[in-house]
């Protein structure tokens, strides 16, 4: 999450670490492109396979809210890619027909589309998420043995997913993150709303008055039902770190990281927990910086 259109959040400036080089990349995910940059540190050993590291923003965030991060993990002899989910930033959205003609025999048309801007689709964030994961399999300077996940606040939950779901993470570092199923309300609304698009009474894409409060962009509630990150807690067989603000005001961290914690710890994977005091969420970013991102840090370097 960052902040509202009124009041975003304004992070502090990347100081690049002189060892880290960062460069951009187009990453396609189902037919959408999605911008990442990519961190490599420009001290490692000839030939040498380094592990690797996606890190994913939260709600009405973008690749920037992770590059701190990213460039720290750098530092230390970590590939790490940090990314735009879909529709945020300068990433593609899903796009929609507008108009066209028939397709002729090869397939081919021509349309007018829409593109989706700053909509939040939990599945599209995990697939986005996948096709990182994807990429860094392929580059030749990542050891494909040895990649982790990281996120923060709703894109913590995203990591979760895929750790949980795809055995090629094998260490997982999550903060103030969103890793419960979405409340009763708004799996009635998101059932309401699945019924409409499905009848076309409600655009898909616009989603006008579909938000959150507090956050910008609009909500993809129809696909948030169907969002059930709190269920695969338990299928997380990764070490797992798990980061929460003592002063967390969006959410009950009992309910979520504490849970989450709890629930692999008690089936013997390896889950460390720390509740970092005299901070609220955003000050995960602020006055939780330097001990979150050096205990992600540590995290990584002993479990990839």
């Amino acid at each position: 999450m960052a902040g509202t259109e009124e009041n975003p959040i304004v992070y502090p400036p990347l100081e690049m670490p002189a060892n880290v080089q960062r460069g951009q990349v187009t990453v396609w995910s189902l037919g959408l492109a999605l911008d990442a940059d990519i961190y490599r540190p420009t001290d490692r050993a000839p030939d040498a396979k380094l592990p690797a590291v996606v890190l994913s923003h939260g709600m009405g965030g973008d690749k920037l809210t992770c590059e701190r991060y990213a460039a720290k993990f750098a530092s230390v002899g970590i590939v790490a890619m940090a990314f735009s989910q879909s529709s945020w930033g300068d990433s593609h959205g899903r796009l929609m027909l507008v108009d066209g003609s028939a397709p002729d025999d090869s397939g081919e048309m021509t349309a007018r589309v829409r593109m989706a801007r700053e909509v939040i689709d939990p599945l599209d964030w995990i697939d986005g998420y996948r096709a990182m994961v994807d990429y860094l399999e392929g580059d030749s300077m990542v050891n494909p043995q040895r990649l982790g996940a990281w996120g923060t606040s709703f894109g913590g939950g995203t990591a979760l997913c895929v750790a949980a779901t795809d055995a090629r993470i094998k260490a997982l570092a999550i903060q103030v993150p969103a890793v419960f199923n979405p409340p009763a309300p708004m799996l009635e609304l998101g059932s309401l709303r699945a019924r409409q698009i499905a009848r076309g009474e409600v655009d898909s894409f616009d989603l006008d008055g579909d938000g959150m409060p507090g956050v910008p962009g609009k909500v993809h509630y129809a696909r948030m039902a169907q969002y059930r990150v709190g269920d695969l807690v338990e299928r997380v067989t990764v070490p797992a770190l798990i980061l929460d603000a003592a002063n967390e005001e969006l959410f009950d961290i009992t309910q979520s990281g504490g849970r989450a914690h709890e629930l692999i710890k008690a089936r013997g994977v390896e889950s460390y927990y720390e509740v970092l005091p005299d901070i609220d969420h955003y000050g995960i970013y602020f006055g939780g910086y330097e001990r979150g991102s050096e205990l992600a840090k540590d995290w990584f370097l002993k479990y990839l």
